[in-house]
C-alpha cells in the first residue's frame, strides 16, 4: 500500500509539472513586470530546481500537507474535508443501494436463470451501465426535477441557507436534494454487483451441499438463503472496486448537479490551475480507495478461513 501511493504521488507531481503553463500567471494582474511574476513564483516555491520541488512535495505528501488554495488562500486540508464530507454525502447512501440492491437482484436472477425476468434485467443493467455518467444525470435531471417538477436540479439545500455539514445533511430539505445525484449512482453502479452476484450463484446451485438439502425437503427459500451466505463472498471484493468507482463517477456527476463535493473541486480546481488543491484531491482520494481495498483484503481472510491456509498447513 506505501509502494502504491508513493508511486501516485510521483505520477501526480509529473503530471502537474508536464501541464502547460505557469499557474503563477494567473494570479498576476495584466500589465505587471516580470519581477512581480518572479516574486509569485518565489512566494510558492516554484522557482527551485525539479529535483528540490520534487523532494519537498514528497515531505509535504507524507505529512498530508499540501500547502495554501491558490484560489482561496486557505489551507488545503480545509477545502478537502469539507468537500470530501459533501461527496461521502452523496456516496455512502448511494453505495448502500447499489450492495444492496445488486445483492438481492443477482441472487434472485441467478436463482431464476433462464426466464424472461432474469434476461429482461441483464439487458436493461447493460443498456444503463453503458449510459456515460452525466449523459444518465441529464436524463434524470429532465425527467424528475424539469419535466415533473417533483425534486431540485442543483446544490444540497435552498440557496442561501448555509450552516454547517452536520445540519445541512439532517435538515429536512436534503433528502429531496440528494435523491437525483444518488439515485443516479446507484442506477448505474448496481448493474455491476448485481451481474457478479448472478454469476455466482449460479455457480453455487449446482454444489452438492444445495443438492442434499433439496434430497433432505428443506424449503426453497432456507435453500436460498444457505446458497447466499456461499456466494456473497466475491461482493466483498467487488465493494473495494466500488469506491474506486464511484470516486471516478463523481467528477462528471457532482458537476451535472451542481453538488459541492470532491470532484466539482477538482473541476473548479483544474479551470483555475489551482495545482495544491487538484493534488490534495487526488492524493485524499488515492488513500480512501486504496485502503479501502486493504479492509476488503484483510475482511476476505477473516470471512473465508480458506484464503488463510498455507500450504504447510495444506499439507499437514
Amino acid at each position: 500500500m506505501g509502494f502504491v501511493l508513493f508511486m501516485i504521488a510521483t505520477l501526480m507531481f509529473g503530471m502537474f509539472v508536464l501541464l502547460p503553463g505557469d499557474p503563477a500567471a494567473s494570479f498576476v494582474e495584466e500589465g505587471l513586470s516580470r519581477k512581480a511574476l518572479e516574486r509569485q513564483r518565489e512566494l510558492w516555491g516554484l522557482d527551485a530546481p525539479l529535483h528540490v520541488q520534487y523532494l519537498r512535495y514528497l515531505g509535504n505528501v507524507a505529512t498530508l500537507e499540501f500547502g495554501v488554495s491558490f484560489r482561496a488562500q486557505v489551507p488545503v486540508r480545509e477545502v478537502l474535508v469539507e468537500k470530501f464530507l459533501n461527496s461521502i454525502a452523496m456516496m455512502l447512501p448511494a453505495l448502500i443501494l447499489i450492495m444492496v440492491g445488486g445483492t438481492v437482484i443477482g441472487a434472485y436472477l441467478g436463482w431464476r436463470r433462464g426466464t424472461a425476468v432474469e434476461k429482461t434485467a441483464v439487458l436493461a443493467g447493460l443498456a444503463v451501465e453503458s449510459m456515460p455518467s452525466f449523459f444518465a444525470g441529464i436524463v434524470m435531471l429532465m425527467l424528475f426535477s424539469y419535466g415533473l417538477g417533483w425534486l431540485p436540479s442543483s446544490g444540497m439545500g435552498p440557496s442561501g441557507s448555509g450552516g454547517s455539514f452536520v445540519a445541512t445533511v439532517f435538515s429536512s430539505d436534503f433528502p429531496r436534494y440528494a435523491a437525483l445525484p444518488v439515485l443516479t449512482l446507484a442506477v448505474r453502479g448496481v448493474n455491476g454487483p448485481m451481474l457478479l452476484m448472478r454469476t455466482s450463484m449460479i455457480e453455487i446451485r449446482g454444489s452438492d451441499f444445495l443438492m442434499l438439502l433439496e434430497a433432505k425437503g428443506v424449503s426453497e427459500l432456507r435453500i436460498v438463503r444457505h446458497a447466499v451466505r456461499n456466494a456473497i463472498l466475491p461482493m466483498i471484493t467487488y465493494f473495494g472496486v466500488l469506491i474506486g468507482t464511484l470516486f471516478q463517477g463523481q467528477v462528471l456527476l457532482e458537476t451535472v448537479f451542481g453538488w459541492p463535493g470532491i470532484g466539482r473541486a477538482v473541476v473548479d480546481a483544474l479551470a483555475a490551475r489551482d495545482f495544491p488543491v487538484l493534488q490534495g484531491a487526488f492524493f485524499f482520494t488515492a488513500i480512501v480507495v486504496v485502503g479501502m481495498n486493504l479492509v476488503v483484503d484483510v475482511l476476505y481472510g477473516y470471512l473465508d478461513p480458506r484464503v488463510r491456509v498455507t500450504g504447510d498447513e495444506v499439507r499437514a
